[in-house]
């Protein structure tokens, strides 16, 4: 839970000043110390004073939750991510793919965003696969893919949506005869000198894109400039690269790819209030207001669907007019 929380939190920002001016601030942050009002409190005071919550690395949209701030609306992600009992849906997937259409449900988590708070929970012990279960393809990777082999991606696209991931899969396996071949020598990941996988050949590709838009502009694409330019950074890394514990764990030694590859993106939608109701053809209807949005969108919802779905917000909402 806690392990889960605190990834979760730095993923918002993806910045280590913000994480520390938390911890600096409130002690050490705790799922069961947390309290929306001190975390907005010291952010807030981080924005007046001219200080950016967020890394220019990532984009992060905000969710619609009613405030004005960004970094609030993150946090009330935050809360319904550990109150929908997220913890416990990692541990419990069946498969990678599960995951990400559980994350990918919730407001403003996108494809990508979702995909990089995964690979952030994977160096933990809460989720455990194998390395190369499961790749998603961003506009940089793409865009690398089409750089890398031309028409060719184009044109198995439009037979097998999926086509992109199975190209980035046959990168893996075969990288070892391609380094060979330019005559390149590849040091590996640490003392047992892992392999590329699938999720470093997706940000392999984004580097690609990124390189061929400066050193080869010949070669069009829907991306063709670059925003930013490279400063090398003056932390020091160890010699030696430590590895997480988490990565021994048994069951990332077996690949589980689901064998229904196709992703169901369904976007779940948060409960403001229901404020009226009145009898349906076929029982009664329930007029919900919906957190983010203005009174014009809220919707007429049947009692099945909120005792499914919903049964606290409409146990209150009887209580109230009982």
């Amino acid at each position: 839970m806690e392990v889960v929380f605190r990834v979760v939190l730095f993923n918002l920002f993806t910045k280590i000043e913000t994480w520390e001016l938390l911890v600096e601030n409130l002690g050490p942050l705790t799922w069961a110390r947390y309290h929306r009002s001190s975390y907005s409190k010291v952010l807030s005071a981080a924005v007046d004073r001219g200080m950016s919550l967020y890394t220019g690395a990532f984009i992060k949209p905000a969710p619609r939750f009613g405030h004005a701030e960004n970094y609030r609306n993150h946090l009330c992600l935050l809360e319904v991510l550990m109150e929908n009992e997220f913890p416990n849906k990692l541990l419990s997937a069946p498969y990678m793919a599960d995951v990400f259409e559980y994350l990918i449900s919730f407001p403003s988590m996108g494809e990508f965003s979702a995909y990089q708070l995964m690979l952030s929970l994977s160096y933990t012990n809460v989720l455990n696969f194998h390395r190369d279960d499961f790749v998603i393809t961003g506009p940089g990777s793409m865009s690398g893919l089409k750089k890398l082999f031309g028409r060719s991606m184009d044109e198995g696209s439009q037979n097998d949506p999926g086509f992109a991931i199975e190209v980035m899969r046959y990168l893996v396996k075969t990288q070892d005869q391609h380094f060979k071949r330019l005559g390149l020598k590849f040091s590996g990941l640490g003392p047992k000198k892992l392999p590329m996988d699938v999720s470093d050949i997706e940000h392999t590709l984004c580097e690609v894109d990124k390189y061929c838009r400066a050193a080869h502009p010949q070669l069009k694409g829907k991306r063709t400039h670059i925003t930013r330019s490279f400063e090398p950074s003056t932390l020091r890394y160890p010699a030696k690269p430590i590895l997480p514990k988490a990565w021994s764990h048994p069951s990332r030694h077996t690949p589980r790819i689901r064998p229904d590859k196709t992703l169901v993106i369904n976007k779940r939608y948060t409960i403001d209030a229901i404020k009226d109701h009145k009898g349906g053809p076929d029982g009664t209807l329930y007029l919900v207001y919906w957190v983010g949005y203005s009174a014009k969108d809220a919707t007429w919802e049947p009692e099945e669907l909120l005792l499914a779905d919903a049964p606290v917000a409409l146990s209150e909402y009887k209580a109230k007019i009982a």
